[in-house]
C-alpha cells in the first residue's frame, strides 16, 4: 500500500545529524523534501499529492539538470505546525535537501517559513491557499490556488444567476476566514446581502445545527467552505435532511466536491456548485494525457485537484533544477528561474506570477451532475487567467 511505503521512507530517515552545508555540486544528487500528511485526518491530501508526484516521475524520469533526483517523503501526520517545522529543520540540516514541496494545511507553511528562509530553500506550496503565505518567505512558490482568487468568481457567478441573499458557513481556521471575508466583500459590493454567518469547528463532522439555521433563514444561496472528505459529505447530508436543496437554494463552495470523494456522496449532492481550479471532466489534451498516465501508474487513483497539484509542482521543481545545471545549487537563482514561467497543465494554461510567486490560472464553476451513472463535476462556466489577489 502507498501509506506503508511512505511509512517506510519515514523510518529510514533516521535521527537528526549535526548541521552541514546544503549546497549541491553538479555531480551530487538533487534532494527534494516532501512535507505532507500521509497518515491521520489529512492523509487524503498527502496520498493524492503523491499520486501526482509519482505520475510525473514515471513520465519524466528521476534525472534533471544533470543530476539524479531523490525524493524524501516526511509525514506530519496530524497537520501539526510544530511537527512540520521540526521536519523542515531535519530535511535542511540532516538530509541536506536543496528544495522542499508539499504541505497539507496553512499552519504547516507558516511554521516552515523561517526554516526555508534561513536555509534559502526554494519551497513549492502544493495545497494551502491562504494569500498571506506568499509574504512569509521569498523562497515560497505556489502551485495550488489563491483563496481570494478562488472565491471571487463564485460570488460573481452566483450574483449573475440572480442570487441576492446569502448565508455563509466556513470551517474555523485561516482559509475559512478568508473565504468568509472574501465572499462577503465581493457579494455585498455587487449588491447582495449577507443574512447569516457561521464558523464551524475544524474538527466537527456534526453540521446539523448549521444546516438547521440555514433552513430557517430567508436566503436563496449558501456559500460554504468545509474540509473535503467526511466533513463535506456530512455537511451535504445535513443540508438535505433540513430540506435546503428541495427549497431551491443554491449551494456553492470551493473544493468540497473533490473528485476523489464524490463516490462517497449520495445523490443529494447533485446540483451543488463549486469554484475551483480543476475538474476531471476538462477536455484539454494535457488533462486527457494526465488521466491516462495516472491510471497507468495507480489503478485506484481518481483524477482530482491534489493529484494535479502534485504533478504541476514537480514541473516547477524540475524547472528550477534545470536552471542549476552544471553549477552549485543556488536557491535565489532557482526561484528566479520560474518567475513568469508558463506551461499548459491538466487544469489549463498556468503561470507563476513574477511579482508574487503565486499562480495565475483558470477557475471553473463546477456543478455536480450524474453522468453515465457516476457523480461528476461538470464545468458550467470559466473565469480565465485570474491573477492572485491579496
Amino acid at each position: 500500500m502507498l501509506v506503508n511505503r511512505i511509512a517506510l521512507s519515514i523510518l529510514l530517515a533516521g535521527s537528526a545529524l549535526p548541521a552541514a552545508s546544503i549546497s549541491a555540486t553538479a555531480q551530487e544528487k538533487l534532494r527534494i523534501g516532501m512535507i505532507s500528511d500521509f497518515t491521520g485526518p489529512f492523509a487524503n491530501v498527502g496520498i493524492r499529492l503523491r499520486y501526482g508526484i509519482e505520475t510525473f516521475l514515471a513520465e519524466k524520469g528521476n534525472k534533471v539538470g544533470g543530476r539524479e533526483v531523490e525524493l524524501i517523503y516526511r509525514d506530519v501526520g496530524n497537520g501539526s505546525p510544530a511537527v512540520a517545522k521540526q521536519i523542515a529543520e531535519e530535511l535542511v540540516v540532516r538530509d541536506k535537501v536543496q528544495m522542499i514541496g508539499g504541505f497539507s494545511v496553512t499552519p504547516e507553511v507558516f511554521a516552515a517559513a523561517p526554516v526555508v528562509t534561513e536555509g534559502k530553500i526554494p519551497s513549492v506550496i502544493m495545497v494551502p491557499s491562504t494569500p498571506a503565505l506568499m509574504k512569509m518567505s521569498p523562497y515560497f512558490v505556489r502551485t495550488s490556488n489563491n483563496m481570494i482568487s478562488t472565491v471571487v468568481p463564485g460570488a460573481d457567478w452566483a450574483y449573475k444567476q440572480g442570487k441576492r441573499r446569502a448565508y455563509i458557513v466556513v470551517a474555523d481556521f485561516a482559509p475559512g476566514h478568508q473565504v468568509q471575508e472574501t465572499f462577503k466583500k465581493k457579494f455585498t459590493e455587487l449588491g447582495g446581502t449577507i443574512v447569516g454567518e457561521d464558523r464551524a469547528p475544524l474538527s466537527t463532522v456534526d453540521y446539523a445545527p448549521f444546516a438547521e439555521r440555514i433552513a430557517r433563514a430567508n436566503v436563496d444561496m449558501v456559500q460554504m467552505f468545509v474540509p473535503t472528505g467526511t466533513p463535506s459529505i456530512t455537511f451535504m447530508r445535513g443540508l438535505a435532511a433540513q430540506g435546503v436543496f428541495s427549497k431551491g437554494l443554491m449551494v456553492i463552495g470551493v473544493g468540497e466536491t473533490d473528485e476523489a470523494d464524490l463516490p462517497g456522496f449520495d445523490d443529494s449532492v447533485i446540483g451543488v456548485y463549486t469554484s475551483f481550479y480543476y475538474a476531471s471532466t476538462l477536455n484539454n489534451p494535457e488533462n486527457v494525457a494526465f488521466k491516462q498516465k495516472l491510471a497507468a501508474k495507480f489503478k485506484d487513483a481518481i483524477p482530482a485537484p491534489f493529484a494535479v497539484a502534485g504533478y504541476d509542482s514537480m514541473n516547477v521543481l524540475y524547472k528550477m533544477a534545470e536552471s542549476q545545471a552544471g553549477k552549485t545549487f543556488d536557491g535565489d537563482s532557482a526561484v528566479k528561474s520560474v518567475l513568469g514561467y508558463k506551461w499548459n497543465s491538466p487544469r489549463g494554461p498556468v503561470m507563476i506570477d513574477p511579482a508574487s510567486r503565486d499562480i495565475v490560472e483558470n477557475y471553473y464553476i463546477r456543478k455536480v451532475e450524474k453522468v453515465d451513472g457516476r457523480l461528476q463535476n461538470v464545468v458550467v462556466d470559466t473565469y480565465t487567467q485570474q491573477m492572485p489577489q491579496f
